[in-house]
């Protein structure tokens, strides 16, 4: 995702078209055609990742709806998912928030067939999507797309992938009525690949959840060591395994960091494997400390903090991001931070992180050394992640995105 401008958006003023009450809302009005007297607009945000434990995809949703519902007293929403009993209960404090099931949930049959008929179902005012668009949606529609890395990168999809994605996010971008996208890195990007009007584009930058905090360290670390069975110092990597990652390069520079220091740390790896994992096993394999890279899948969201307070450094070779969600996370902890100098990652990072080259082992292997033998520079890593990731709020990206909805509604009903 990831896993940051800040200046709030115009809002646009709007006409109601409809005084109908609350309880009626999208039971059954033809699209933008049910917007209270008050000025109340509904607004579907698609949920089908929530629940899914789709690591970046999700954690955008679900932070984004617990901050437009902090920030937003006037509007209701209309979520559709996948299972609505399974969601609710992380979202029960959402009292602004209805949930409708989507079925069957078959990403072949949800967005050409289901979805659109719940949207006919439940009308919307507006609608917010991640990469996709139901193909008849006739409303105005806000387009959330994090990266284009299939675009710019394929070798790192499968030809499924490539198909898949390269087929239905270009339409999807024509189609929006406005795209949210979170650096500047990756508005540029979709320009250039796509010829897009960047005046289309709004750039809304992400930012760690309030969980993600300084904690007492040796606490965490007792409990990494009780749930996960570490008991030495750890780097820590967070994010899917799939080759835009370039995990490989982080076991390798891991190895050689061993070979070379003399320090007995282990490498804890959080995430899923995702696709074309495989030679990031047969790097561990011949890297000669197996036994000190530890694995723990996809874990809950109330151990990601205890694993960054617990972690010497965070460690993110990745090639491509559309934002890089984990380094804010860490840093928010005031865990210092090693990150990749590619793509938006220097642009959320700033001067917080130590960067190295991706493609280089030695860089990361030299920074993962330097952390350990300087003290004072891990403590002004930490010092200036906290500070950094104080500059990102999501109660600041829900001002920003509630702005774009009422602007695209405004401009569709003619009161831009």
């Amino acid at each position: 995702m990831s896993q940051q401008g800040n200046e709030t958006a115009c809002v646009y003023a709007y006409n109601a078209v409809s005084s109908r009450p609350r309880s009626e809302i999208g039971g059954g009005a033809s699209e933008n055609q049910h917007v209270a007297s008050n000025g109340t607009l509904t607004i579907g945000l698609d949920g089908d990742t929530l629940g899914r434990k789709r690591t970046g995809d999700e954690s955008y949703l679900a932070s984004l709806m617990r901050g437009l519902g902090r920030v937003d007293s006037a509007n209701d929403y209309t979520v559709y998912v996948r299972d609505r009993e399974a969601v609710l209960p992380a979202f029960a404090e959402l009292e602004r928030f209805r949930f409708r099931n989507v079925r069957p949930a078959s990403i072949w049959v949800r967005y050409p067939f289901s979805f659109p008929i719940a949207l006919r179902r439940d009308p919307v005012d507006v609608l917010h999507v991640q990469y996709f668009i139901p193909p008849t949606t006739r409303g105005p529609v806000v387009l959330t797309v994090h990266d284009i890395s299939f675009a710019v990168h394929p070798e790192f999809f499968t030809r499924k992938d490539r198909v898949f994605l390269g087929t239905l996010v270009p339409y999807a971008l024509r189609r929006a009525d406005s795209v949210i996208t979170d650096a500047e890195f990756t508005k540029a990007e979709m320009v250039r690949v796509y010829d897009l009007d960047p005046n289309k584009i709004e750039v809304i930058p992400l930012a760690a959840d309030p969980q993600y905090r300084p904690m007492e360290r040796e606490a965490c670390r007792a409990r990494v060591a009780k749930h996960y069975n570490v008991m030495q110092p750890f780097f820590l990597y967070v994010g899917t395994l799939q080759p835009r990652k370039n995990v490989t390069t982080l076991i390798k520079a891991y190895a050689q960091f061993r070979r070379e220091s003399g320090h007995a740390h282990k490498l804890v790896i959080v995430g899923k494997a995702k696709y074309l994992f495989t030679e990031i096993f047969e790097a561990i394999d011949s890297s000669g400390y197996v036994d000190d890279i530890v694995f723990t899948g996809f874990v809950p969201d109330d151990d990601l903090p205890v694993l960054y307070n617990a972690a010497d450094a965070f460690v993110f070779p990745s090639l491509y991001e559309g934002f890089g969600l984990p380094p804010l996370e860490a840093m928010a902890c005031g865990t210092p931070v090693i990150a990749s100098n590619a793509s938006c990652i220097p642009e959320v990072t700033g001067e917080a992180a130590l960067l190295a080259d991706p493609r280089d082992v030695d860089s990361f292997s030299d920074a993962m050394s330097r952390i350990t033998n300087e003290p004072e520079l891990a403590e002004s890593l930490s010092a200036r992640g906290l500070a950094r990731a104080a500059m990102y709020t999501w109660d600041e990206t829900a001002r920003r995105t509630l702005a774009v909805y009422r602007r695209v509604h405004g401009e569709r009903n003619g009161h831009a």
